[in-house]
Formats: structure tokens, C-alpha cells, sequence
């Protein structure tokens, strides 16, 4: 099944991947939390937050596979994330996605929702694929270009961190909402099923929370996937910012 997954996010990833794979023989690692928060905290790195943020911002295609990662797992440390996902917005931009035909003010307020979704999580997979159907509506194949980049990007840092055919080499995602938006992306279709569980010891410092998605049956025999949502659920972003505190 780990094969199965890994020729799956092959066929997604593609280009990515292969060139990716052929520079790190490594190609699925786990984020490692501290590492992170000190690089995106150092000025002159080239991993220095702000600075990816605009780069990402921009879709600069020159960004790396770390710089990918930097970004995206290095926004738990941000004073604006926020781990589970409780916007307004999201059922007003649903509601007008549910209408067979969307009028010329509906795009105006699928843009609109979708951006207020984008200011508060930059990495909202659906609020960017609500972007891409209002910029091939308006014809604006420059920013449907942009927009197209930051998904695959967001895409290719989480499917970077693992298989997810087992607990141990999960897909690593900083909130919920993103792992069921991986679920279409990786080909399969969520079931409707879904537990979660935990792993390690509080007291270790090494705890980790799980969860499980069931998909339904598909070609490849794959029934379920699995992601790590500890950021979500276990405060890992100030867990990791008192712990790097305490060695310092």
C-alpha cells in the first residue's frame, strides 16, 4: 500500500517530485518543529518568514522544496494561526458554491469570501480553488496562474512529510480542514468515516495525535489515510516555543 500511495503522489506531484527525490533520497520527512521556528526566526536566512510569505505571495516558482516546507509548518509559530477552523466565511462561500449557475454577483461574492478565508489561513486549499474558478470566470489567466502555484505548493510541502498509509508516516497538516481537502488531491473520495487517537506520553514530550480518514473504495485497494494533526489538537506551536525556551 506504501507503494501504491507513493506512485499516487507521484502522479500528482510529478515534475516536483522526481526533481525533488533525485536532490534528497529522503523525499518524505517529517517537519522538525524546532529547527523550523529557528531558521524562520533568523533575518538573514533565507527561510526568514516575512520574506517567504512574500515570496509565496508573489508565486515565486523559484521557492524550494524547504523553503515550501519552512513556510507552511512555520505557521503555527505565528501569532495569527489559528488551529481549528471556525470562519463565518466558510458556510457563506459554500452556500453560494451549492447554486447550479453562478450569476455575475455570485462570483464577486465567491471572491470575496474566498479572500476573507485567505486572510485568515493564507493556505486555505478550498478558498484557493474557489479563486481559480473566479479567475478562469473573469478570464484572468495571470492570477489563475498564481493561485494554481500556491495550491500545487501547499500540496507538495504536505505530501513531502509522508505517505500516509500508517500512523508513523503520516501526512503532516497544520490544521484539520486541510487534511479532507488532501483526501480529492491524493484521487480518493472521504467516506464520511473518521477517528482520531494519539500516540506517545504527555509526560514524554513526544505526544502526537492521529487521524484517520476512511475513503471509499477505490482502484488501488487503499480504505483509509492517514494524517498528524498534533498542531491542531496538541498546541504544538507553543509546546515547541516553551520547550526551545527552556534549553536556551
Amino acid at each position: 500500500m506504501k507503494k501504491i500511495a507513493f506512485l499516487l503522489i507521484a502522479a500528482l506531484f510529478c515534475g516536483t517530485l522526481s526533481v525533488y527525490a533525485q536532490q534528497d533520497d529522503d523525499f518524505f520527512a517529517p517537519p522538525d518543529y524546532r529547527q523550523i521556528q529557528r531558521n524562520i526566526e533568523d533575518i538573514p536566512s533565507s527561510f526568514f518568514y516575512p520574506r517567504l510569505m512574500s515570496r509565496f505571495e508573489a508565486g515565486d516558482p523559484t521557492m524550494s522544496r524547504e523553503e515550501m516546507r519552512h513556510l507552511y509548518f512555520g505557521f503555527v509559530f505565528q501569532p495569527e494561526f489559528v488551529s481549528f477552523d471556525v470562519s463565518q466565511y466558510n458556510r457563506s462561500l459554500a452556500d453560494v458554491l451549492r447554486n447550479e449557475t453562478l450569476s455575475d454577483q455570485d462570483i464577486v461574492r465567491v471572491s470575496r469570501y474566498a479572500q476573507a478565508l485567505l486572510a485568515e489561513d493564507p493556505f486555505n486549499l478550498r478558498a484557493l480553488n474557489a479563486l481559480l474558478f473566479v479567475h478562469v470566470r473573469n478570464e484572468d489567466m495571470t492570477e489563475y496562474a498564481r493561485i494554481a502555484w500556491q495550491l500545487h505548493f501547499i500540496q507538495n510541502a504536505i505530501g513531502s512529510t509522508g505517505d500516509g498509509m500508517t500512523p508513523e508516516t503520516a501526512f503532516f497538516v497544520i490544521r484539520t480542514a486541510h487534511q479532507y481537502d488532501m483526501i480529492p488531491v491524493l484521487g480518493f473520495q472521504f467516506s464520511g468515516r473518521s477517528r482520531t487517537f494519539r500516540t506517545g506520553n504527555i509526560f514524554t514530550r513526544n505526544r502526537q495525535t492521529i487521524s484517520v480518514l476512511s475513503v471509499t473504495p477505490n482502484a488501488f485497494g487503499v480504505e483509509r489515510v492517514y494524517f498528524n494533526i498534533t498542531p491542531s489538537r496538541e498546541g504544538l506551536f507553543q509546546y515547541y516555543a516553551d520547550d526551545e525556551a527552556n534549553v536556551k
